[in-house]
């Protein structure tokens, strides 16, 4: 079991990813579970109404998802550090677009904006799950993954809804709402720091030949 716990820290390309994890998918669950109030309460936009914008945001993970997959590939053919560079840089690209359209807009032009969010939201995510996967030997990849879904949720999901509701109760929903891009700025930087470990942690792996059993 040590020899497995071992495994994890002496990769910290690793560990930067599973923290870079976190604050993404504490923005996620906060804007799923947020924002419709905060349509309602800034904008008075009926509820129904406003959990339906917020899905039609949602649902452009389907757009996110392969393209920041595809793209976070075909960089990682010129540079194995775009792996984790990729991540960075969606993801300071969704802190900006969130806080324009928090803090500087209002109405058409602010959801027009978070549309933006809707696919940078999903897009570091292929790149960093493969990461999870390739860094580590190949017996731990299960285990891997598993460890980033339970701290990514339980340091990130679980938190955001109280978190974000305590700073509302304290300071108001907009203040609360223009606090996100903080979380993703400091997940930027985590996967930022992984990426210039990547490389080497990759090299580590040892390599197995897969074959197909008659």
């Amino acid at each position: 079991k040590m020899d497995i716990v071992w495994e994890f820290l002496r990769t910290p390309s690793l560990i930067f990813t599973n923290l870079g994890f976190i604050g993404c998918i504490f923005v996620n669950n906060a804007i799923t579970f947020w924002l419709p109030s905060y349509f309602h309460r800034t904008a008075g936009i009926p509820m129904t109404e406003a959990g339906m914008k917020v899905s039609l945001l949602m649902i452009l993970a389907i757009i996110g998802l392969p393209l920041g997959g595809w793209l976070a590939d075909t960089w990682f053919k010129k540079q194995a550090r775009a792996r984790l560079m990729f991540p960075a840089i969606t993801t300071i690209l969704n802190a900006i677009f969130i806080f324009t359209a928090i803090s500087l807009l209002q109405g058409q032009a602010q959801y027009f904006t978070l549309l933006g969010m809707g696919i940078l939201a999903s897009a570091f995510a292929p790149a960093a799950i493969t990461a999870t996967q390739e860094a580590i030997h190949p017996g731990l990849r299960a285990i891997s993954y598993s460890l980033c879904v339970v701290v990514q949720n339980l340091l990130g999901a679980s938190l955001a809804p109280i978190v974000i509701g305590k700073l509302s109760d304290l300071y108001g929903i907009q203040t609360a709402m223009s606090s996100l891009p903080v979380f993703l700025v400091i997940s930027a930087l985590m996967f930022l720091a992984g990426s210039f470990f990547y490389e080497k942690d990759i090299s580590k792996v040892e390599k197995v030949t897969l074959e197909c059993e008659d």
